[in-house]
């Protein structure tokens, strides 16, 4: 319970004017302590008594007839001028007040405190902040990185008293953009009244956020007193990384036109298919129904025709989650965008009917999902993306250790990492993940080409930058030298080329068949 600004004032101003009233009293009680002491000294008395009519001439310095004050009595006019001064404040001359004026600052500042003294019981024995129940409402509580999200607040009065005047304000994390209607309200609640408000909010991010929680405050009618509280009652809500580039996939086309745009290939495998491969002799296994009749009429001997097909592979997308990761432009860092290029490389694949599994790591595994070609297995894809956050240190040795115990067939691996841990550790996983038949490739967000913004850089800063990215770039090119010799393919990529760069790489080995089932 607090006063507000308003209550404040009145109290202040009302205790203002009874100190005034209470130094006028004291000003006019002066003259009634010093005159019975001064009175044997001086003969004159004022004509009403109230004090004594003293001339205070003496204190100047003496002058002659129709003469002035020279420059040396200046000093001795200051200090009678001051003297004089002092002595009619202690006898209560100095100004004339009317003790009608007294009385008037006395009645009225008391009357400004009493105005704000008096209703506060009366505020406290009505409606408190827990007998008002908040109910919120969420169109979704799961939803995807830039969708629009409707909250509705319900606000029902429980008690019998009138609430004249009730704030409400729900609360939405900060990164979220309030588009339409506002999250507040300011209203009267009669008893057992309800009443509902609603707001629309953007999110611009994925992760796991809350709304809410409410906070209420209580005015009286006058606007003296104020209670407020917080009414701890939250709602979850899960947001999924951004389904923006699988819509622009889906809107150019499927499959033909996704391999037309980023180099998908079938496997050169020979079977069952449908895409003409090749005519070859019959051998008693063949079955009758792929005998070309055509070929045989021609040469007289049994031709069989063989298909190109397709064939699916299996996948494990390894997202490094560390703390390095997060670096970046806001809403733009290193893990965003490969949170990004693993729903999109999730989603390829199983358009494709690959199989398709996912390991989060950093220094511990933070999420494993064995590869399957289950449809909600995107779906558990997103929702553990959503919880991803950047942290701790990289240990590629362990998550390599942790996902060759459990999975026993020979995989493709997509490690998006930025690979600014050991050099030693991310070659030990690489060998770990090839003794097991596991192929595997790299893309690598290099850091600089997300952090740096050369627009913003003065002549000397890009300088130093350059030298600077010029010696990652040397180390990196190394690193990348002893993947090879693994016959790991790595490749460094911005924030321009990230999603193109790893969809040409998962095709490229797809047609060559790596991970093949």
């Amino acid at each position: 319970m607090i006063f507000t600004r308003r209550g404040g004032l009145v109290i202040y101003y009302g205790l203002l004017m009874i100190a005034i009233a209470i130094a006028i009293a004291g000003y006019q009680s002066i003259s009634i302590f010093t005159e019975p002491f001064l009175s044997p000294f001086f003969q004159t008395q004022g004509a009403s008594g109230s004090g004594l009519n003293i001339d205070f001439g003496f204190l100047y310095p003496n002058k002659g007839q129709g003469s002035s004050y020279t420059t040396a009595d200046f000093f001795g006019v200051l200090m009678g001028w001051f003297g004089e001064f002092f002595g009619r404040l202690f006898l209560g001359t100095l100004v004339n007040i009317s003790t009608d004026l007294m009385l008037y600052f006395l009645i009225l500042g008391s009357l400004f405190v009493m105005s704000v003294s008096i209703g506060f019981p009366f505020f406290k024995a009505g409606a408190s902040p827990g007998s008002v129940e908040i109910t919120r409402k969420l169109q979704k509580n799961r939803a995807f990185a830039g969708d629009y999200l409707l909250v509705e607040v319900t606000v029902k009065n429980h008690s019998i008293q009138q609430i004249p005047v009730i704030e409400i304000y729900d609360a939405y994390p900060e990164v979220f953009e309030l588009v339409l209607g506002e999250n507040f309200i300011t209203t009267q609640l009669n008893p057992k009244q309800s009443i509902t408000f609603a707001y629309i909010v953007r999110i611009p991010i994925r992760g796991l956020f809350f709304i809410g929680p409410t906070k209420v405050i209580l005015h009286d009618r006058q606007g003296f007193y104020s209670e407020e509280a917080v009414l701890a009652d939250v709602s979850e809500l899960l947001v999924y990384p951004s389904y923006e580039d699988i819509r622009k996939m889906e809107v150019i086309g499927k499959k033909r036109q996704l391999g037309a745009l980023f180099g998908a290939h079938k496997t050169k495998i020979k079977g069952m298919g449908t895409d003409f491969w090749g005519i070859r002799k019959y051998v008693p296994e063949d079955s009758f129904k792929w005998i070309d009749w055509k070929a045989f009429s021609r040469t007289g001997e049994l031709m069989v025709r063989e298909f190109e097909a397709e064939q699916n592979i299996r996948v494990v997308i390894m997202v490094d989650t560390s703390a390095s990761m997060g670096a970046g432009i806001p809403r733009n860092t290193k893990l965003e965008y490969g949170i990004r290029a693993a729903v999109l490389l999730a989603h390829v694949a199983m358009e494709k009917r690959d199989m398709v599994g996912m390991l989060q790591f950093d220094e511990r595994v933070r999420a494993w999902l064995e590869p399957t070609n289950n449809p909600k297995t995107m779906f558990r894809i997103m929702e553990s993306l959503a919880y991803a956050i950047p942290q701790g240190r990289k240990r590629y040795a362990q998550a390599a250790e942790y996902v060759v115990k459990r999975l026993k067939r020979a995989s493709l691996f997509v490690i998006i990492s930025d690979l600014e841990g050991r050099p030693e550790d991310i070659l030990d996983a690489v060998r770990k993940l090839r003794s097991h038949k596991h192929q595997a490739i790299v893309i690598s967000p290099f850091g600089p080409w997300f952090e740096i913004r050369r627009h913003e850089l003065s002549p000397t800063d890009r300088l130093i930058g350059e030298a600077i990215v010029e010696e990652q770039i040397a180390r990196r090119r190394e690193l990348f030298k002893k993947l090879q010799k693994y016959e790991v393919p790595a490749i460094s990529v911005g924030p321009d080329d990230f999603l193109p760069t790893v969809l040409q790489q998962f095709n490229a080995a797809k047609q060559k068949g790596l991970g093949a089932i």
